[in-house]
Parts: C-alpha cells; sequence; structure tokens
C-alpha cells in the first residue's frame, strides 16, 4: 500500500510541476498580448498546450486514488502524507491561479481588438483612407 501512495506523491509532484510551468507561460502570455508580440505569444501558446497535455495526464494517473479515503491510506511516514497534503493545497490555489491568468488574458485581447477595431473606424470617420488614398494616388490601393 505504501507503494500506492508513494505513486500518489509522484502524481502530485508532476502535477505541481505542471502548474508551476503554465503559471509561468501564463504571466509571460499576459506580457506579450499587452505588448502585442503575436508571433511569440503563439509560440507561448503552443507551449502551454504541450503543458495541458501533460496536465490532463496527470489528472488521469491521480483518478485511482479519487475514491479512496485519504484517512486509510498506507504512507511510509507521516512527512510523506504532510508532504502530499501541502501538495494537493499548492495544486488546487494553483490551478485557481491558473484559470484567474486565462480569464485576465482573454479580456486582454478582446480589449486589444475592441481598441484595433476603434481605431479602423475612427480612421474611416476621419477620412485618413480617403486622404490617404489622395496622397499616393488614383488606383494605389487597386492592385
Amino acid at each position: 500500500m505504501t507503494q500506492t501512495t508513494t505513486k500518489l506523491v509522484e502524481c502530485m509532484v508532476r502535477k505541481h510541476d505542471c502548474l508551476t510551468q503554465l503559471l509561468a507561460l501564463g504571466a509571460r502570455q499576459r506580457e506579450l498580448i499587452e505588448t502585442g508580440e503575436m508571433t511569440q505569444l503563439l509560440n507561448v501558446l503552443a507551449e502551454k498546450q504541450r503543458f495541458i497535455a501533460l496536465l490532463q495526464e496527470c489528472e488521469q494517473a491521480l483518478d485511482p486514488f479519487r475514491g479512496d479515503d485519504p484517512d486509510r491510506r498506507v504512507w511510509a511516514a507521516e512527512a510523506e502524507r504532510l508532504h502530499c497534503a501541502g501538495l494537493v493545497g499548492r495544486c488546487e490555489r494553483m490551478f485557481e491561479e491558473v484559470l484567474a491568468c486565462e480569464k485576465h488574458c482573454e479580456e486582454a485581447l478582446r480589449r486589444r481588438e475592441f481598441v484595433g477595431d476603434q481605431m479602423v473606424e475612427r480612421m474611416l470617420d476621419d477620412g485618413a483612407v480617403h486622404n490617404a488614398r489622395g496622397v499616393m494616388g488614383p488606383g494605389c490601393g487597386s492592385l
């Protein structure tokens, strides 16, 4: 049975590591959205997807433990049980942080898109497109 709890701790450590990486990548994602560096943002999103897949694997590995009564598990040492309990708590908080970061990034992207749309509308309202065509000469915009 202690072999089972050892596996549980290993799974929780992997989950914690994945969430740590997702938090770091989420912070980078936020920076890239704010600076408008969309090419780098796509690279970060691809990297995040890799860690999301690893997190899903961790969750599947934890499935057999979900129905267990935690008080009935046999631990090699009390310190191992406390370590695992601490990981569970930290992972729950980190997951909430990941979700909050995702929500923030989604809202930031929407704001960016909205601001871009407003700029285009202003340009059209101000006649900037018409004026630009006048400066470039007739037929410049039609290739």
